[in-house]
């Protein structure tokens, strides 16, 4: 009884550590620039892809937010499937598909609990689409691995090396 309660805070605390890092992730992409001139003032600019960063931050929250009545739910899909269908790619196809089953699952009435997977899909789908230097420009700054090291021809991460047996 006393393992199942840890297991479940453990669980609890990983799934608040996730959710802070993707909080602190997102809100520092879509912090304005701050340059240091000479006379020791700071100039303050907010970057077209700190704007676009902030858009994208709000629309994931927006997804994220509990409770919301269904107008304001089936507002905040059309304001993300808008975003997505920019770019066409497999990635945007399954956020469109997703959208496009909520609203439907929501204009049914279907009870809350039933959407709670697909919800989780979404917001997972979205973030990867934030995440993504392509659709987000900003989102180039946190990746560990650059993507144009990634892209070389020569340099080829490990898990695509074959391995060879080794005989005796």
């Amino acid at each position: 009884k006393l393992l199942q309660t840890i297991d479940r805070l453990k669980i609890s605390a990983h799934g608040h550590n996730r959710d802070a890092k993707i909080k602190k992730m997102l809100e520092a992409m879509s912090k304005p620039r701050v340059w240091a001139q000479q006379d020791g003032e700071t100039t303050t600019v907010h970057t077209p892809f700190t704007t676009r960063a902030k858009e994208l931050m709000d629309l994931y929250n927006g997804l994220r937010l509990p409770l919301l009545s269904v107008d304001e739910r089936l507002d905040v899909l059309l304001h993300v499937k808008w975003t997505v269908k920019e770019f066409d790619c497999n990635l945007t196809r399954e956020i469109v598909d997703l959208i496009d089953r909520e609203a439907d699952m929501l204009n049914r009435g279907r009870p809350e609990k039933s959407f709670k997977g697909l919800r989780g899909r979404l917001a997972n789908l979205f973030l990867q689409f934030i995440e993504t230097p392509e659709f987000n420009p900003e989102a180039t700054r946190f990746q560990r691995v650059p993507r144009e090291m990634y892209q070389q021809t020569a340099v080829a991460p490990l898990s695509t090396v074959p391995i060879k047996p080794v005989t005796s």
